[in-house]
């Protein structure tokens, strides 16, 4: 149970951590549209990562623990590494080249529908009614934030939205591997194995695809893509995991609800982006499912 004092400091965590998040697609856009490439920005922002995220487990304390892990827990947190921060990262930063930012956090958000999917076939039982509806909802506002009953806007937004929702559904197997791994090696040692799994792949990755030229960037170019992951990625992790801890991961799952609708915002303030109105009545809809399933959860885990 949170305290008085701790539930407001733990609030402002979790919203600041979601509301940093939001801006990703933002920056990711407008680098995109400074002319670096797709493999160079997934390559600087892993490797600009690691000082920070290695670092922090420095001064926690936690490396020693994750040296003395047994290797199935390594092993699991540097497949979730790559199931979330290489290939999800790319698919989800491959698709923001297609389409509106606004539109992929909107989809990426479909993660927690996933997981509760996931749950029910691994576990072989029927998913409780509450989680039908929250299912059912979430992707009734997929298919009308992605065109709905426009061909023309389903074509321009299908491939980008399949990517997206790869990306989520990669992310899902990522916190659970996150949940495995995390109960032996602590929050901060699953994302230092994770991170430095990725990192590794996603050099490879450059390496095959591209070449030193697309590190050839001006030097603002460069201050923008440290502060992004700084502040977009590194930072609101920490910010959202010390929040789990005070709030709890069901209240905190709500909070990030506030994530979509802030992107819609700057998609909107920044680059100029707008939704047609079926597209918004989706957009609700899917953050209304995820508030559905954590907000029934909590009441049911209540006592």
């Amino acid at each position: 149970m949170t305290t008085q004092t701790s539930a407001p400091w733990g609030v402002a965590l979790v919203v600041g951590g979601a509301l940093l998040m939001a801006a990703k697609g933002i920056v990711t856009k407008w680098l995109y549209r400074s002319g670096i490439q797709l493999e160079a920005l997934l390559l600087l922002r892993a490797l600009m990562s690691l000082p920070l995220i290695w670092g922090w487990a420095w001064w926690r304390g936690e490396l020693v623990r994750v040296m003395a892990a047994p290797r199935a827990v390594l092993a699991a947190a540097a497949l979730g590494g790559l199931s979330g921060y290489y290939v999800g990262t790319w698919c989800d930063f491959r698709a923001l080249q297609l389409i509106d930012a606004s539109l992929e956090r909107v989809l990426l958000f479909t993660y927690p529908a996933m997981v509760v999917l996931a749950r029910a076939l691994w576990a072989r039982r029927a998913p409780q009614l509450r989680e039908v509806a929250a299912v059912s909802v979430t992707y009734a506002g997929v298919l009308l934030a992605v065109g709905g009953f426009d061909t023309d806007l389903w074509r321009a937004n299908e491939t980008g939205a399949v990517l997206v929702l790869s990306s989520a559904a990669l992310f899902a197997g990522y916190l659970f591997a996150n949940e495995y791994a995390a109960s032996r090696i602590g929050s901060v040692g699953f994302l230092v194995v994770a991170a430095t799994s990725a990192a590794a792949a996603l050099t490879g990755h450059f390496l095959v695809t591209s070449t030193s030229a697309a590190l050839s960037l001006p030097p603002q170019v460069w201050w923008s893509v440290l502060l992004m992951t700084a502040f977009t990625n590194v930072v609101p992790l920490f910010m959202l995991s010390a929040g789990v801890g005070q709030l709890g991961a069901a209240r905190a799952a709500v909070l990030t609800s506030v994530g979509p609708p802030a992107t819609l915002f700057l998609a909107w303030w920044w680059l100029g982006e707008s939704m047609r109105g079926l597209q918004l009545v989706g957009s609700l809809l899917c953050v209304s499912g995820v508030l559905i399933l954590e907000v029934g959860r909590k009441r049911t885990a209540a006592p």
